[in-house]
């Protein structure tokens, strides 16, 4: 299996932006593999903090992939192999399990991207391009993230980018009256459930363009008011912050609007949580106004993430016995698979010929390691059977 993968780690969220890919992006992408590689095995995972591609194949499928990305995204292949990360094998499976334990994210331990990586191999599934290794390596990660979450102290700690949004949101001035667009997708929900279980004196105005009964019963709360998405600009002196956080292509606040209309000389902060950005940067021009980015919340899980480190320390090793157990996985599924004819032969010949060819070919270490585990085995079965 290989990923190209642009992240947090290697890119502003300026940067990163370009290589984010839309559903119409995504499906011309997958149409792209399916007719090239049909038996491949195919995972697009686009969040607000990565954009990666896992597809079944070694590492001389590399040039092709990126050539079909960089097609899809219409921009020159060089771009793409200036800004990717390249994964093949081993490191492809640790890099995976990484991503999903929490432990590749800009807020270390999130929870969130367990989700963001079921829903992404879901997708795959659902367009009928995961083939059999790719369910294995998938279902195998996300059950181990599960594990973690279950047994690991780094899962109580502020993990989410919602979270911390929410912190920055209340330690800012007054912070009390906060106007969320896009509140009732699912970052922006979030951040906001968050805001009123950390301050019972914080009013909320969430927008959206669905209707506004639909939402309330989707979400109602005694501190929440919905608005439809074209009257976000009333609000604006309302608020003392503006959380962003939709999956529009245009911005939803212009710094020429905004300074327009707004009347209020109070500080505000605009809070951008989306890719591509949702506020225009040139608001931070204007008078008593702040303008932060997923970079800056990125600033934020700095100092929360070092307290991280130890749990983090204990979750790799769980990653490296997981990989090796998943690289026996399939190594044997591959050579039972493919090799019918030696598996036929080895069904003929007897225990004690098998041991002899081992002795031949494995050193000492490695051949005492296999006659303990037989060793342990017969005892095992000798146990199960008295």
């Amino acid at each position: 299996m290989i990923c190209i993968s642009i992240t947090h780690k290697n890119l502003t969220a300026a940067k990163r932006e370009c290589f984010a890919c839309n559903d119409d992006e995504q499906i011309r992408l997958a149409d792209a593999v399916a007719k090239t590689y049909p038996e491949a095995g195919l995972v697009m995972l686009m969040t607000c903090n990565r954009s990666e591609i896992y597809m079944s194949g070694t590492d001389t499928d590399f040039v092709w992939l990126e050539q079909q990305f960089a097609d899809t995204k219409k921009f020159p292949v060089e771009a793409l192999k200036g800004a990717a990360m390249r994964y093949e094998g081993r490191s492809c499976l640790t890099h995976l399990c990484r991503v999903v334990c929490g432990l590749d994210s800009a807020v270390l331990g999130e929870v969130e991207i367990i989700r963001q990586v079921k829903q992404a191999y879901l997708a795959a599934k659902e367009r009928g391009q995961t083939d059999a290794e790719m369910n294995m390596v998938f279902q195998g990660a996300l059950r181990l993230a599960k594990e973690v979450v279950e047994t690991s102290q780094m899962t109580h700690l502020p993990v989410s980018v919602g979270t911390l949004a929410c912190t920055a949101a209340l330690e800012f001035g007054e912070g009390k009256n906060v106007l969320i667009i896009g509140a009732a997708g699912q970052m922006g929900s979030i951040v906001m459930r968050d805001l009123l279980d950390a301050d019972a004196k914080v009013q909320i105005v969430g927008t959206s363009r669905k209707h506004k009964q639909a939402l309330q019963k989707i979400f109602s709360h005694e501190r929440v008011q919905w608005v439809h998405y074209d009257r976000r600009y009333e609000y604006l002196d309302w608020a003392d912050v503006i959380i962003s956080v939709t999956d529009s292509p245009h911005y939803t606040f212009l710094a020429d609007k905004v300074a327009e209309i707004r009347k209020e000389t109070k500080p505000q902060l605009f809070l951008d949580l989306a890719i591509p950005r949702d506020i225009d940067a040139e608001i931070g021009r204007l008078s008593s106004c702040v303008v932060k980015d997923l970079d800056y919340i990125k600033s934020l899980a700095t100092e929360n993430n070092r307290k991280k480190l130890s749990e983090a320390k204990k979750i790799e090793l769980l990653i490296e016995e997981h990989v090796d157990e998943m690289q026996k996985l399939l190594a044997f599924r591959a050579f039972v698979g493919t090799r019918k004819y030696i598996t036929e032969k080895l069904g003929e010949k007897s225990a004690m010929w098998l041991l002899y060819q081992l002795k031949d070919v494995l050193d000492a270490q490695d051949l005492n390691h296999v006659l303990k585990g037989i060793e342990d085995g017969v005892f095992s079965i000798h146990d199960t059977t008295r």
